[in-house]
């Protein structure tokens, strides 16, 4: 028998070790929390969301039935659908006109340059000026941004700042090349982009996607993984994704790349909900199937009536006096 703690219990951990110091601060963390039941996954699930809400996070929730979590492009356009991309352009631009000691000016239609100028009693040619040399700082201030995230970027502030009729179709195409709507690179080369988002470089998309979350002034950003459907055997012919074997292998590289590739991450926490079933050795669809995965994840002693809560992998249950094999 192997002990199970709480989700309540855990998601409070989680909040006091995790999101209250060591993601905000800049770590990353990967979590493989498995609900026994599925009331615990369920309440772990929206505890989370409320939690990163609460502190000040951008939550992001993949459902492995929707979008194909074997592949890391088409998770990263997911989570990338699910990001306000011109708010977070704003919260960037605010900063900076901070930065320069600007009072913010009152939200309306007129183009930003303006209403800075207006409201600090200066030139609009100098507020363009200064505002947009302190963009091109800011962003070059973090080399680990990708060349054509840091390029989309820019233009998607300047796009904010400058307004007028076009800055909507420039959000637009910037936008579709984030999210993977957009099939046509050319309609972003005049950005500076040239390259689409394919699985080679997904995964420094998302790295770059973690750090301008941050520089528009987020704590960090949670991912919430649901990889119940992972478990399915069966292709039950309905309007999800079923996962063959070669994709189940698939999405197990893409949760092991996360694990390995941990120090790249900046504050971030991703927590994995697969089913129960993901503990089962016996299972051709658990983690017996993947040892790579497996090694990296699974204590090789466990208390049997005593979980550590900062384990890689712990397994989660709706009260104290549960415990399960």
């Amino acid at each position: 028998m192997t002990a199970t703690i709480t989700q309540a219990k855990w998601c409070e951990f989680i909040r006091r070790e995790y999101l209250d110091g060591f993601v905000r601060d800049g770590g990353a963390v990967v979590k493989f929390c498995v609900p026994i039941q599925q009331q615990a996954r369920a309440a772990t699930w929206n505890a989370l969301g409320v939690l990163g809400c609460e502190l000040g996070y951008i939550v992001v929730k993949v459902d492995a039935g929707i979008t194909k979590v074997s592949s890391i492009d088409q998770l990263l356009f997911y989570i990338a659908k699910q990001i306000d991309w011109p708010q977070l352009a704003e919260r960037v631009i605010n900063r900076l006109c901070e930065r320069e000691r600007y009072e913010l000016p009152n939200p309306s239609q007129r183009p930003f340059y303006e209403r800075v100028a207006e409201r600090n009693g200066i030139e609009l040619n100098i507020a363009k000026i200064n505002l947009e040399r302190a963009l091109g700082e800011e962003v070059s201030a973090v080399p680990e941004l990708a060349r054509d995230f840091k390029s989309a970027m820019i233009q998607l502030c300047l796009a904010q700042m400058r307004g007028g009729a076009d800055a909507p179709r420039v959000a637009q195409a910037l936008i579709d090349w984030l999210t993977g709507s957009g099939a046509n690179i050319n309609a972003v080369k005049r950005y500076q982009i040239f390259t689409r988002i394919t699985r080679t470089n997904a995964r420094r998309m998302l790295e770059s996607l973690l750090r301008w979350v941050i520089l528009a002034g987020c704590s960090g950003t949670i991912i919430l993984m649901d990889l119940a459907r992972l478990a399915v055997a069966k292709n039950p012919r309905d309007d999800k994704i079923y996962y063959t074997t070669t994709m189940l292998y698939d999405a197990y590289e893409v949760l092991r790349e996360f694990v390995d590739s941990i120090d790249r991450l900046t504050h971030c926490l991703i927590a994995v909900l697969p089913d129960a079933s993901f503990l089962d050795e016996a299972s051709r669809r658990g983690i017996a199937l993947y040892q790579a995965l497996k090694l990296r994840i699974i204590d090789e002693v466990r208390a049997r009536e005593v979980v550590n809560p900062m384990a890689a992998l712990v397994r989660l249950s709706i009260h104290d006096s549960e415990a399960h094999v």
